[in-house]
């Protein structure tokens, strides 16, 4: 018996382990191995490999020898130690006027007034438009500064209109030809606007709604045009790393047509769409937002609060120091955001509404708690909160009310900032991240393309390092750490868009959408030669 008792034991393991040798491996679509994968759990975990399904989403994530041994894949990638992050996303940007924007003129690039406007003859030359519109100049970083007018672009374009919009879309410079278009003149009042004058003269300048007044007028893309600016669009911010976008206000015409261009896949990038207070938009977001593709997502609206700092049209508790006269825009008077406020309340939809100035910031976060009482999970955003009086921030935190920043209007507008704001104390509350993020417990990142670089990596150093490209620091203790960073711009944003069931994170049962890198974020220093080696969207190489 001494002897048949081991024997019989030792049977058992034997067949057990015969048993679990013999299971077959499970077949997946894809296998992602030999790589340093940063999967932004709850406990920031670190993994080798990912397995995914044939309906892009991710079964098991753990050691490369593990997955292999499981699982058997028809598309098997060695990442060769390269560094894989949940998929990028831009919680704030402009897509469809990206796209746009790739197809019209771009005055990035000038350098001052002349220039801006010897571009726009070499745009003609070469395009011979039947009208001009272009974006992108910001006097700020003009070589030369001087007098912005409409008389040199009258002389040069005396039947074409022509309309050059500020790189933040608030203000543009019109020549008199799109001002007639418009029926614009010196005694045109506009509510939440400035026509500009010099005297009894126009100057061309129309600030926040002024300048609708011209865009309305203007011939609008054939259909043709807008798919080719969508379609271009998709393919920069996948080659950016990009894995989901935001467009930031859109009118019911193109929400129903990137809609269909879902539906016939032609489009792929989850996309979080907000629509304009309009009644057009309004009725797309809530006839798509029942049967809507699942890529697109249609859960919000978007107000428009003030204007933007650099035109000085943010609405300010205190005038700017460079302007001693002005305080900025209010958009509508403050039953018109209560009412869209209601309106979204009953309809279980998020308002995310565009505030710069602090006062801006305070009147839209005292509607918001007029409606939500307390702690909540609408995630109603503010979209920029880019200067905010430190005693309106427990409005934030007590309503459950998220932040939606762009780090780089840090950097960008650190020069410009100062000059508006000088060191009073409104530059206190100005560009306060990591304040916001402590208070808050969570910060949604954006870049608001096309008014700031598509590069997600440039939004990531920005909020970690707040340098300037002339290298100047700006307000360096409202850096974020490397890790609050990535939070920002994967598992913070997808929820901020209520997407965080499918995107954010690397775990199993979500989508399989990664940025791979060629370098470790986390680590390095500068934005230097950190570069985006791969995109995967839905479980499929896209860039």
């Amino acid at each position: 018996m001494r002897i048949l008792v081991p024997l019989f034991i030792l049977s058992i393991v034997i067949s057990s382990c015969s048993t679990f040798e013999s299971k077959p491996p499970l077949s997946v679509d894809t296998i992602l191995h030999n790589g340093v994968v940063c999967t932004v759990d709850s406990g920031f975990s670190m993994a080798e490999a990912i397995a995914i399904d044939s309906n892009g989403r991710i079964v098991a994530v753990g050691s490369s020898s593990d997955i292999l041994d499981q699982y058997l894949a028809s598309n098997t990638v060695d990442l060769n130690g390269k560094y894989v992050y949940p998929g990028f996303i831009d919680a704030h940007s402009h897509f469809y006027g990206f796209g746009k924007d790739l197809q019209e003129l771009d005055l990035k690039s000038s350098t001052s007034f002349e220039d801006m406007v010897n571009m726009t003859v070499e745009y003609a030359q070469a395009k011979n438009p039947s009208f001009i519109i272009g974006r992108g100049w910001n006097e700020e970083n003009w070589e030369i500064k001087g007098t912005i007018s409409k008389f040199k672009l009258d002389i040069l374009f005396p039947e074409i209109p022509v309309v050059l919009q500020r790189v933040d879309g608030h203000a543009c410079l019109c020549n008199q030809a799109a001002l007639d278009l418009a029926g614009i003149n010196s005694k045109t009042l506009v509510e939440g606007g400035i026509v500009e004058m010099m005297g009894n003269f126009l100057t061309g300048m129309l600030i926040d709604r002024a300048a609708d007044l011209v865009m309305d007028k203007l011939p609008d893309a054939s259909r043709d045009q807008k798919i080719a600016a969508l379609v271009d669009a998709q393919q920069k911010c996948y080659a950016a790393g990009l894995t989901m976008v935001t467009d930031a206000g859109l009118d019911g015409e193109i929400i129903q047509l990137i809609d269909s261009l879902f539906n016939s896949e032609v489009l792929s990038i989850p996309l979080y769409t907000m629509a304009n207070p309009d009644s057009s938009a309004i009725i797309e977001l809530l006839n798509l937002s029942q049967e809507r593709h699942e890529r697109h997502m249609l859960t919000s609206v978007k107000l428009y609060a003030d204007g933007a700092l650099g035109s000085r049209g943010a609405l300010l508790k205190k005038p700017y120091c460079d302007r001693p006269d002005h305080y900025g825009l209010m958009q509508h008077p403050v039953d018109f955001y209560r009412a869209y406020i209601d309106f979204c309340d009953r309809n279980n939809l998020q308002v995310n509404t565009h505030c710069i100035g602090d006062s801006a910031n305070k009147v839209l976060l005292l509607l918001y708690a007029e409606r939500l009482q307390g702690r909540n999970d609408k995630r109603w955003r503010i979209e920029h909160a880019q200067i905010v009086d430190p005693k309106d921030i427990p409005l934030y935190q007590d309503n459950s009310i998220i932040p939606s920043i762009q780090p780089t209007h840090a950097t960008s507008d650190a020069k410009m900032a100062q000059e508006r704001l000088c060191d009073s104390e409104t530059m206190n509350g100005a560009y306060i991240y990591r304040t916001l993020l402590d208070s808050t417990g969570l910060v949604a990142f954006g870049t608001d393309f096309p008014v700031e670089s598509i590069d997600p990596l440039d939004t990531y150093f920005a909020a970690v390092k707040r340098k300037s490209k002339s290298g100047m620091v700006f307000k360096g203790e409202e850096a974020l750490t490397p890790k609050q960073a990535l939070i920002g711009m994967t598992r913070d944003a997808a929820y901020a868009c209520r997407a965080e069931d499918n995107y954010g994170t690397i775990e199993v049962g979500k989508v399989a959408s990664f940025t791979i890198l060629n370098q470790d974020l986390l680590a390095a220093q500068e934005r230097g030669r950190v570069s985006v080696h791969s995109t995967y969207v839905h479980g499929k190489r896209v860039y």
